[in-house]
Order: C-alpha cells, then structure tokens, then sequence
C-alpha cells in the first residue's frame, strides 16, 4: 500500500471519527399538516410526532421561528424526554400550544370594548414559518445527554388569523337605560313618601 492510499485512509477514519459523535444522537419530526386555521385570541394546540432512532435519550423543545413568534401573545412548551431506539411508527406525540393576540380592528362607540362590531371583509391575514424540534441541553432535562451542539428539525407551518364576524352589541345601553330607570322610579317613590308624611304633620 502507497503513501497516498493509505493517507486517504487515515483521512477517512479521521472523518468518520468526527462525524459518530454527531449522530450518536438525534430526533427526527412527522405532521400531519401544514396549516392552520386559527381565530383570533384564541388558544390553539399542535401535536407533531418525535422519534430517536440513535442509541442515546434526548430531550427535546418545540419552538416556533421568528416570523411565527411575531403574531403570538403567548406560547406553551413543555420539553420532553425521547427515549432512545423510538423508531418513527412508534413516534412520541409532543404538543404544542400558543394564543394569538387580536389582529382586526373593530368599530367602537365605547372605547375599543363596548357597543362593538365586527366586520369581516378583506383577505385572512396569513403568517408562515417554520415548526422547530430542538435538542434540549442535559442541565434542561435530568437524565438527557444533550451532544454538543443542539440538533433540531422543522416542520412548515402557515397560520391563518380567523376574522369572528359579530353585530353591534347594545346590551350595554340597555343595562344603562334599565339603571336610569330604576333610580328615576326609586326618587319618585321617596318623593311621594316625603310628601305624603309632610301632609299628615
């Protein structure tokens, strides 16, 4: 064997040397869909399947990309322990939930909370990204062995903000008229009161 062969050799196991740490651990992600419908201020959950084919456990995350994060009030994500030789038919299940915050505007008389409407007319405004698994570090989960650097997957994910179409609600006036009313109706009885206990004097 030459020196060059055997160069290229020691340069391939030096390789393969580098790269077995990297994939002694990992996940791997499956969905169902891709978008979703979801109406303003509302709470929605998502639930993507993670496998670990590796042979080492691994905590993972779900996170979502920076233009999805843009439209979220608030998010909730627990991170979650995959053992290690879960083949992808025997995926874990992890949900993932968010809240959407109030995108349409809606026409007042009060304020922008009373005597409201709500119309709906134009285009659903539409926010697309990506759906990210990430590699929880050991110190995160106790008893994963996070690898050095974080491995993560993604899934596509397209959120379109509903429009709730609503008439103008006058309960509000109603409940004021009913008030005045009651406190006209209660001065009139005092007043009679007063006067009729005046005459007897």
């Amino acid at each position: 064997m030459n020196m060059k062969k055997r160069g290229m050799i020691l340069g391939m196991i030096f390789l393969l040397g580098m790269l077995i740490p990297l994939i002694s651990a990992g996940v791997g992600i499956s969905w169902d869909k891709e978008s979703a419908l979801v109406p303003e201020g509302t709470k929605t959950c998502l639930t993507y399947k993670v496998y670990n084919p590796w042979p080492q456990d691994t905590a993972v995350s779900v996170e979502l990309s920076t233009s999805l994060q843009e439209i979220l009030s608030s998010t909730e994500g627990e991170i979650t322990l995959i053992p290690k030789d879960t083949s992808s038919v025997n995926a874990i299940p992890v949900t993932f939930c968010f809240r959407t915050p109030k995108i349409y505007e809606k026409d007042c008389w009060i304020g922008n909370f009373a005597i409201c409407k709500q119309e709906c007319n134009g285009e659903l405004k539409t926010y697309e990204g990506e759906v990210e698994v990430v590699e929880a570090s050991g110190g995160e989960f106790k008893g994963a062995q996070g690898s050095a650097t974080r491995i993560s997957v993604s899934a596509p994910l397209r959120v379109r903000v509903q429009c709730i179409e609503h008439k103008r609600n006058f309960t509000l006036i109603y409940v004021v008229v009913a008030i005045i009313a009651l406190i006209l109706l209660l001065l009139g009885i005092f007043k009679k009161k007063k006067s009729k206990s005046s005459k007897r004097k």
